[in-house]
């Protein structure tokens, strides 16, 4: 044990020292800012550009729409920093778990259609997927990560999801709930795509994968660019994604006493806990690996974490969504759907002992300090899309550099966000003089 405990304070101090000289010795990058931004927002833009100064942005995009319209589009740095590739205004990144809420969108315009019923069990629109005790596992259930099913017995080849889809629901159907649904949730990080994509397909009148549906229903109709896995065609477009080096994410860790971040870095290290089972399960090549940054890899349509857009386009969808679903286009989502996108299915500490999140119909749901329901999905590293209804306003945060492994929400994203607030309110004192 004591050599445990000198091993750790060792990699920590070599941390500290590899950060610091990173920080204060090594050259920085030359700085890149680009976008276009409302004058009355102006503090936005100037926080983001510092903490591109600063290193806190090494390559990412903000966005946020107010009554549908864009406020704020802003993006900076690199798309690939060893080639110096600058992250422009069509640069697409993978937005990992934030591809669960447009997932949630989907759904509820599938509710709007009559095509599913959040009450119904799955088993209705699915047949095969009653068995093994999954035949009370409703839409509701499977959407708000109450179904048992975040851990699967073994895996399955990725590429089965674009070659052999009968065999993916082959496997799913198989699988046993690894607690009684309903009773509890725990975070289906891998598995809430698998599940979520084969009920969509069903259940759609045509049957279609999921990448197109969006594409026809939302993205062509509505002018958003938003895939679920990315043709090779646009590969080049895709920024290349990297993790935080370990000597930074300790760093960050110990000096934002980030006890989050180290409980969730402990329960995936233990072999036995829920997370790491979950982090294992559903198929063979998870986010993690290194054919992350690759067109085979990314091209594959997988509602968990494999969506690829930016910030302008993430901004706009939640934005039409959050000024009440209508747009000259036509309706996205009816009021009603989203009244019921803003209802939390979960509360208190999951079943794994690490998240705490009030999970509803495919999204995560807080209160804001006046009370006030905002939903979307964050996504790993700081990806961020939701929409505040209150405010009527919709928000999206893409970055390259994959900078936290902690269910709170990214830093630099907090603080565009308090200034956004900030800024809307002015704006809005000045738009009731005129």
């Amino acid at each position: 044990m004591s050599g445990l405990k000198s091993l750790t304070v060792l990699v920590v101090v070599v941390a500290i020292l590899v950060y610091l000289y990173k920080t204060f010795i090594q050259k920085p990058l030359p700085v890149l800012f680009d976008g276009r931004f409302h004058p009355d927002f102006q503090e936005v833009a100037d926080i983001y550009k510092e903490n591109l100064r600063n290193g806190e942005e090494v390559g990412s995009s903000f966005a946020a729409h107010y009554e549908g319209e864009p406020l704020v589009d802003i993006w900076g740095g690199y798309a690939d920093v060893d080639t110096r590739r600058p992250w422009t205004k069509d640069t697409l990144s993978i937005i990992f778990s934030a591809t669960k809420g447009v997932t949630a969108i989907l759904a509820a315009l599938f509710v709007d259609r009559g095509w599913l019923d959040y009450s119904k069990p799955v088993a209705h629109y699915w047949p095969k997927f009653g068995q093994n005790g999954k035949d009370n596992i409703t839409v509701a259930l499977l959407l708000s990560h109450q179904g048992g099913l975040s851990i699967t017995n073994g895996t399955i080849p990725m590429e089965w999801i674009n070659e052999k889809p009968e065999k993916v629901w082959e496997f799913l159907e198989k699988q046993k709930p690894y607690w009684p649904p309903g009773t509890g949730y725990s975070y289906h990080g891998i598995t809430f795509g698998l599940f979520v994509d084969a009920l969509l397909t069903k259940a759609d009148p045509k049957h279609r994968r999921v990448d197109k549906i969006f594409k026809e229903e939302i993205g062509d109709k509505f002018g958003i660019e938003l895939y679920n896995g990315i043709p090779n065609s646009l590969f080049h477009r895709v920024a290349r994604h990297e993790s935080h080096p370990l000597h930074v994410s300790l760093w960050k860790m110990i000096s934002n006493l980030d006890t989050d971040a180290l409980t969730m870095m402990y329960a995936l290290a233990s072999s036995n806990s829920v997370l790491a089972k979950m982090g294992a399960s559903g198929t063979d090549k998870l986010p993690s690996d290194l054919s992350l940054n690759t067109p085979e890899y990314n091209k594959i349509p997988q509602s968990s974490y494999n969506g690829h857009s930016n910030a302008r386009n993430l901004a706009k969808l939640y934005g039409i969504i959050a000024n009440g679903g209508k747009t000259k286009e036509g309706v996205l989502l009816t009021e009603k759907t989203i009244e019921m996108l803003k209802q939390p299915l979960t509360s208190g500490t999951s079943l794994d002992g690490v998240i705490n999140v009030n999970f509803g119909y495919g999204v995560g749901v807080i209160k804001d300090e006046k009370g006030n329901a905002v939903f979307g999905h964050d996504g790993a590293g700081g990806q961020t899309a939701f929409a505040d209804t209150a405010r009527k306003s919709g928000f999206g945060y893409v970055t390259a550099r994959l900078k936290n492994m902690s269910v709170k929400r990214d830093k630099q994203f907090q603080q565009y966000l308090a200034a956004y607030y900030r800024c809307l309110e002015k704006y809005l004192q000045k738009r009731q003089k005129t």
